[in-house]
């Protein structure tokens, strides 16, 4: 019996429990009008008697009412869900687990907390299959968190979608027309979801905030289709983006976000991503038929992307005013590149210096289907839509995918695995433009050696200054810019497959001035030749105390003294003496049998600390000495063959340092360093190439390799000069620290008896008629003539700042019989001249107007020596190198006329606007 009364207590106390603990019964309150039969008139005062998980249900018709909801869980929609039958202007979420569905908004809806109420945030809301109206301000969000805005239609608004602080919502579904979405975030992560959203004149815009999802949205606008500022980590994935300014743009800082599977076309720019945003990632998407497709402003890996038929480029960089924090390498590859220009490089040349590293065309050859389906992962896929691109054309011979060639895209970077997809029996032999210059830059006027290096080709047109007109047609041609500024050169080569070029720039600069101070070392009627010198010495042949015979003479600038070195007259043949700190050293003649055979010559040396004279050699057969330090090297015939002696003055050791049968001469020695012309590879003694012993590592090494002869080689630093005939009579220079050669001169003519000193080259040169004295600086690639004399100079020799040289103006006359009087003249170069002339440019001409088609003759009037005239009519026409020009205007109009003249000193320009009336 007790256990019936337990069991009636325990059902009777579950019972008050539930109706202690369960809420209410969720009710269904009607709005509507007084016809309906509805509960209440107005949503406002339905919202106000409702509780927690009422449903109201509101009947067609147009609320003028702004409706406030600070209860939490109400379900507000109407009752057709039609939105067009249900018309209200405002509703105020202010609570969370709201959902308003099926209206037409006149004004907003606005999802934000009461102020007064201190909430934090308005959570899990869903706004959805509502029609907001022309002129509405759409969704307004203010701190809302976990909500669902789907299958809403927003028409004519500016706002569209605008909050801030938004944390984990997702937009899907719904339509805008003329409107947009725009949220931010004070710079964190909101991971908002916006996808399967349409938009017709309208954008995405998300800014300072990271984390997103944009997918799968479709946009044909007018602005930004999906623009981020300031934000990270975002994927944007397989959206399709027409007809807007941008297709999708990362600015200001928004770094390593996802661009992927997405199609941009018929936009002024595909993808932009702006200065100061790095670490971005572009892959997979069809990027055509816009402006730009790609507009790259930071560092970014872009692979596996296909850009096509864009109007002005495939791709465009501009890194130049980067973030001077931001390191790293652009890494572009496997992509399918289909424009008629598939790169374009605004970047300013000096950005490297600030962190960037250039951008990477390929990379790893790697095992792997590419983007044209070949074996192999490496560079890009280069066409253009005329079908002569270079990947359309390039062998692939032995069927890897990748091209046999490496492609120079736009003359200064390289994609060196370049895709391909063609067999082996269709592959045509197409041209490949190369070449190579002597300088890329260097004071006007000019001069710049061009050499073809072109494969496959079988004609060429130079365009030395890239205005449409072919320069040359030669291999190997010489052009001189007269006027400072960048020149593109374009090389065009060309078989019966097809035409190819390559583009490189010249550049050519205003030259500085040099002062150039001439001073006559020596007075007497008699002859000095073959100066050297070291410091404040200058020592050279005399030959005052008997004709035939020379003495060593010294003269000490710092004391403006003449010493005579020594005093046993003795003969001389084509060599002087050379000096290096106190010691000064030659080769010195003497008979052993009769007075006037001269059959034995060594070399001595002449110490001016010691002031004594001491022999070096004893072979009887030794010649053209040369010092460096404590080492002196010749040339020794005493094994029948010229070899290359050295003499170490601090052990007193004499060292063979050639062993070759075949003859060496001339020695030259700088340091470790020996120097000298070899006859080696070929018959006698042609030709001759230059070799190279390094004493620290005993290795011999061949300079030169050229069929043509090598002479008289000289050494200073890691840089050699020699006088090569292969072009005639030219200087070439081998640059040991880079392995090198580059030619000097490339005047006709003759140049010879050079000398190095730091990184300024002396020669002689007879390109006046007479042989003066030149100057090359390679630093600055500036030639400048050092001697203007009409007479003959010769055996210059150069030490810092001092030039000094055999001189024969000062020859006389004795009863009508001439007399040679070589002297010794020095020229110190220093600073800038202000007082040397730039030409002043003038013209005229023989008429100034008439009718078309007119033909005018201008007369060139400049002063002041110009070498080089450049006429520009005004029409698009010029004239280069002509001192005086006729042109023929065809088409009616008033035309600019200008001349610009050059000299060895600058240039100058006159313009005459409107100068020639043609009618």
């Amino acid at each position: 019996m007790w256990v019936n009364k337990f069991i009636i207590l325990l059902v009777v106390t579950i019972f008050f429990m539930i109706l202690i603990h369960s809420p209410a019964s969720a009710r269904e309150i009607l709005v509507g009008n007084s016809s309906s039969g509805a509960a209440f008139p107005s949503i406002q005062e339905a919202v106000n008697d409702s509780s927690p998980g009422d449903i109201i249900l509101v009947y067609p018709g147009i609320y003028n009412e702004s409706v406030n909801i600070g209860i939490d869980n109400l379900n507000i929609h109407s009752a057709s869900e039609k939105p067009e039958d249900t018309v209200i202007q405002t509703f105020n979420l202010a609570a969370n687990n709201i959902v308003v569905s099926g209206f037409s908004i006149h004004e907003n809806v606005s999802l934000r907390p009461f102020y007064s109420s201190g909430q934090g945030f308005i959570e899990n809301c869903i706004v959805k299959n509502n029609l907001f109206l022309e002129n509405s301000s759409g969704i307004l969000l203010d701190n809302c968190y976990n909500s669902t805005f789907e299958k809403n239609i927003i028409i004519g608004t500016e706002a569209g979608i605008r909050g801030s602080e938004c944390y984990n919502c997702i937009f899907s579904n719904n339509r805008f027309s003329n409107s947009s979405i725009h949220l931010s975030s004070g710079g964190s992560e909101i991971n908002i979801t916006i996808i399967n959203n349409t938009f017709l004149n309208g954008q995405i815009g998300i800014n300072y905030c990271s984390k997103n999802k944009i997918i799968n949205n479709t946009i044909d606008g007018s602005g930004s289709g999906i623009c981020i500022i300031d934000s990270h980590d975002n994927i944007i994935d397989n959206n399709s983006i027409s007809n807007c300014l941008s297709g999708i743009s990362a600015a200001f800082i928004s770094g390593d976000n996802q661009i992927t599977n997405n199609t941009l076309t018929s936009n002024t720019e595909g993808i932009i991503i702006a200065h100061y945003s790095s670490g971005n990632t572009i892959k997979n998407n069809t990027i055509s038929n816009n402006d730009i497709g790609i507009s790259l402003g930071d560092i970014a890996l872009v692979i596996d992307n296909r850009i096509e038929r864009n109007r002005k480029c495939g791709i465009s960089l501009d890194l130049s005013p980067n973030d001077p924090t931001s390191t790293g390498t652009i890494l572009i590859y496997n992509n399918f590149f289909n424009n008629t220009v598939n790169l374009f490089n605004n970047t300013e040349i000096d950005y490297l210096e600030r962190g960037l590293d250039d951008a990477v065309w390929n990379t790893t050859k790697t095992p792997g289907k590419n983007i044209v389906g070949g074996p192999y992962l490496g560079g890009n896929y280069w066409a253009k839509p005329d079908g002569t691109g270079f990947s359309q054309n390039c062998n692939d011979w032995n069927g890897d995918g990748i091209g046999d060639l490496p492609y120079n895209i736009n003359g200064t970077e390289y994609d060196y695995l370049p895709l391909v997809y063609r067999s082996k029996d269709k592959q045509p032999v197409f041209p490949v433009a190369d070449f190579s210059v002597n300088v890329t830059g260097g004071y006007v006027p000019l001069s710049v050696l061009f050499t073809d290096l072109s494969q496959n080709a079988t004609s060429r047109a130079w365009d030395f200054d890239n205005d449409g007109i072919v320069d040359s047609k030669d291999k190997t041609p010489v052009y001189v810019y007269p006027m400072s500024g960048t020149y593109a050169v374009n090389l065009t080569v060309s078989n019966a497959n097809g035409t190819f070029s390559k583009l490189y720039p010249i550049t050519a600069y205003d030259r500085p001035r040099y002062i150039l101070k001439e001073a006559q070392i020596t007075t007497n009627k008699y002859n000095q030749t073959m100066p050297a010198i070291y410091g404040d010495r200058i020592v050279y042949l005399d030959d005052r105390n008997g004709p035939r015979y020379h003495d060593i003479y010294m003269y000490n600038l710092s004391t403006s003294r003449e010493t005579r070195i020594t005093t046993n007259s003795s003969y001389h043949y084509n060599t002087g003496p050379e000096i290096y700190g106190d010691r000064i050293v030659w080769q010195k003649f003497r008979s052993t049998g009769s007075p006037d055979v001269l059959d034995k010559t060594d070399i001595h040396m002449y110490n001016l600390s010691a002031s004594k004279e001491i022999q070096i050699t004893n072979s009887g057969k030794a010649f053209y000495p040369d010092i460096y330090g404590d080492r002196i090297v010749w040339t020794d015939t005493r094994n029948g063959n010229g070899d290359i002696y050295m003499y170490d003055l601090s052990t007193s050791k004499e060292t063979r340092i050639t062993t070759n049968e075949s003859h060496q001469d001339n020695p030259a020695i700088y340091g470790d360093k020996i120097v000298w012309e070899d006859s080696r590879n070929g018959k006698g003694y042609d030709p001759t190439d230059i070799y190279m012993y390094d004493l620290s590592t005993s290795t011999e090494t061949q300079i030169t390799a050229d069929d043509s002869d090598q002479y008289s080689p000289d050494i200073y630093g890691d840089k050699i000069v020699w006088k090569d005939s292969r072009n005639g009579s030219n200087i070439y220079m081998y640059d040991l620290s880079t392995s090198k050669e580059r030619r000097i001169t490339t005047i006709q003519g003759y140049q010879g008896y050079h000398a190095i000193y730091g990184d300024r080259i002396i020669w002689v040169d007879d390109r006046n008629r007479n042989g003066e004295i030149y100057m090359y600086n390679l630093s600055t690639n500036a030639e400048t003539q050092i001697t203007s004399n009409k007479s003959l100079q010769s055996s210059p020799a150069i030490y810092g700042d001092r030039i000094v040289w055999t001189d024969s103006r000062n020859d006389y006359t004795v009863n009508g019989l001439p007399h040679t009087n070589s002297d010794i003249y020095m020229c110190t170069v220093s600073g800038i001249e202000p007082s040397l002339k730039i030409p002043v440019a003038d013209f005229f001409a023989n008429i100034t107007s008439g009718d078309v088609p007119l033909k005018v003759l201008f007369t060139d009037n400049s002063t002041d020596a110009p070498m080089f005239w450049y006429w520009d009519f005004g029409d698009g026409i010029k004239s280069k190198h002509a001192l005086n020009a006729t042109h023929t205007f065809t088409k009616p109009g008033k035309y600019d006329v200008s001349l610009t003249v050059t000299n060895k000193n600058g240039s100058n320009t006159r313009i005459i606007p409107q100068y020639i009336t043609a009618t």
